[in-house]
């Protein structure tokens, strides 16, 4: 939301009653409507949201078919912070600590909020990776040079000077100097952490960098046309357009709101890169003149339909501006397509639904946030198209072993494929695709293989067996009996099988026992005595001996003779 509406209130309550603030024309869309923006914006820069609340948002966002949810982190205060901070310009460097400590104390001069200072990355990474696994994209919001508070304390702090816009005596208490080189490229360097923190984190498309005031405290209205007349609405262009660089060399889209944009369409000063997208909120009011959507449309400029008819400023329930109530009304009454003051035909990327903190004081109201986020959706059901049933794929999943180590290897990769291939930006109008998840899944299921049991113990066991000689034991039969009891083709489930067989036959190993060796006959070593001259009784045994063999020998002759 704009502070300057401030001033405006009472016009804008009764120009809302009467629909008298702009023409309202139907842009035509040139897209598929599967292809529009359908973004929800919260403004968690003037007043701490925590990770809780922005989750539930982002997840409200999700299931209410919306494509992105815009989050305003910088606008007047910062409400996150980096976990390096630091900044160089012009070859001084500010430390990270000490940033964070002068950012703190720019926040709480803007305001103390009792809820929180700001988020720390740990908690954005958190936030961005459950927009992520939604298939949700992040828009985030640095707002410049306008609604810079808690920056320009911070500076100060740091000790910088002459960073507020004057004029007249008057300074700023929001907008930077645009002709401090000093203030400009601090605040340049400053956007382009954010920007280079989101664009690596793959979850955004496109960067918001505001531009949608220039020190209306200062002028007591507009600035925009202030700058114009004093000759420096051209050195707002080249801030723009350095901006958009430093955007799109990060791999985003540049995107800032419609205010400041060809003002009162001048474009005396300088040319706007075209690529940077306009967040068409307002088509104006009586002194303040903003370019028509359809100048910036011929200007090469796309447009984000963002029709100030569907803001709440949070707080406002029956009175104010936007209040709770006429935005229930605009959101019943207008179309998705209308952009405020079109008169003709225009091409749109999509359309945002905006809840802005003017007083941050006020309670976050997360109920009446959330009735707006679905009234919103359920009046637009042609275009935000609620997300795919995935029951049947949460289930599947739910049946998935825990102990995914005892499958193959290739088995696993084809469950780790099926789940991977998981799109949960799918819509319902696609949900034969995400019952092919759930069914891919449950295939996997049914294909995990067990691995094969290890049976190197078994081997090692045998092998020793094999090495020894059977007949050295007493009894190798238990060995063998453990050998041949092997079973093979056992799955790792059965490997205590497997193990057991292996202490079977190593058990058998170790009860064996040896034969005792045998010892073989010793040789007679006694002396044998040789007969003895005078001993008569071996010289008789020897004689009888010899005349018996005479004796036998003469027989066989004679027998011969005979035949």
């Amino acid at each position: 939301m704009k502070g300057l509406k401030k001033l405006f209130s009472a016009m804008l309550v009764l120009t809302m009653l009467f629909g008298t603030i702009a023409n309202v024309g139907m842009a035509k869309i040139y897209a598929a409507e599967e292809g529009m923006k359908r973004v929800f914006s919260i403004d968690a820069g003037r007043k701490y949201f925590s990770e809780e609340q922005l989750l539930q948002i982002i997840d409200k966002a999700y299931l209410n078919g919306y494509t992105d949810v815009q989050i305003l982190l910088g606008n007047d205060a910062l409400r996150f912070f980096l976990d390096d901070m630091s900044i160089t310009v012009d070859g001084k460097t500010y430390a990270s600590e000490a940033v964070k400590k002068a950012i703190t104390a720019g926040n709480d001069h803007y305001y103390k909020d009792p809820n929180g200072n700001a988020l720390n990355e740990t908690e954005m990474n958190r936030i961005v990776a459950y927009a992520k696994e939604r298939g949700l994209h992040i828009i985030p919001v640095i707002n410049s040079p306008g609604h810079m508070d808690s920056i320009l304390v911070a500076m100060e702090e740091l000790g910088m000077k002459n960073v507020r816009y004057s004029y007249n005596g008057k300074e700023s208490e929001r907008t930077v100097n645009i002709e401090s080189d000093e203030a400009i490229a601090f605040t340049k360097e400053l956007v382009k952490k954010y920007v280079t923190y989101f664009a690596n984190a793959n979850v955004s498309e496109i960067f918001n960098f505001g531009a949608d005031e220039y020190a209306n405290d200062v002028f007591s209205n507009p600035g925009w046309g202030e700058l114009q007349k004093i000759g420096l609405y051209d050195e707002f262009v080249v801030y723009a357009n350095d901006l958009a660089k430093i955007i799109k060399d990060a791999g985003m889209k540049p995107m800032c709101f419609n205010d400041g944009i060809y003002y009162n369409k001048k474009d005396s000063s300088g040319t706007f890169d075209q690529d940077i997208i306009i967040s068409y909120w307002t088509a104006g009011w009586w002194g303040f003149n903003v370019a028509k959507a359809e100048y910036l449309v011929n200007k090469g400029h796309k447009i984000l339909n963002t029709n100030d008819a569907w803001y709440w400023v949070l707080g406002n329930i029956d009175t104010g501006g936007y209040n709770y109530n006429s935005t229930v009304n605009n959101i019943n009454n207008k179309k998705f397509t209308d952009v405020t003051g079109a008169s003709n035909e225009l091409p749109i990327i999509g359309s945002m639904q905006c809840v802005w903190c003017d007083t941050p004081s006020k309670e976050h109201d997360m109920d009446r946030i959330i009735k707006l986020m679905d009234l919103y959706s359920q009046k637009h059901t042609d275009y935000l198209i609620r997300p795919a049933d995935f029951t049947k794929v949460d289930e599947a999943i739910a049946k998935i072993p825990e102990d995914l180590s005892i499958y193959t290897t290739e088995s696993v990769e084809k469950l780790n494929t099926a789940i991977d291939n998981i799109d949960r930006s799918i819509r319902v109008t696609e949900q034969s695709i995400v019952d092919g998840y759930a069914a891919a899944i449950e295939q996997a299921i049914i294909d995990l293989t067990l691995k094969d049991a290890d049976y190197s113990k078994v081997d090692e066991a045998i092998a020793k067996a094999e090495a020894l000689n059977k007949d050295e034991y007493t009894d190798f039969s238990k060995v063998d009996a453990a050998v041949k009891a092997v079973k093979r083709g056992l799955d790792i489930t059965k490997q205590k099988d497997v193990d057991a067989m292996a202490a079977a036959i190593n058990e058998a190993l170790a009860a064996l026992e040896k034969k005792e060796a045998v010892t073989p006959d010793k040789p007679n070593s006694e002396k044998v005595d040789s007969p003895k001259t005078g001993d008569t009784t071996n010289t008789m045994v020897w004689l009888s001996f010899a005349a018996m063999s005479i004796l036998a020998s003469t027989l066989v002759l004679k027998k011969r003779k005979t035949y």
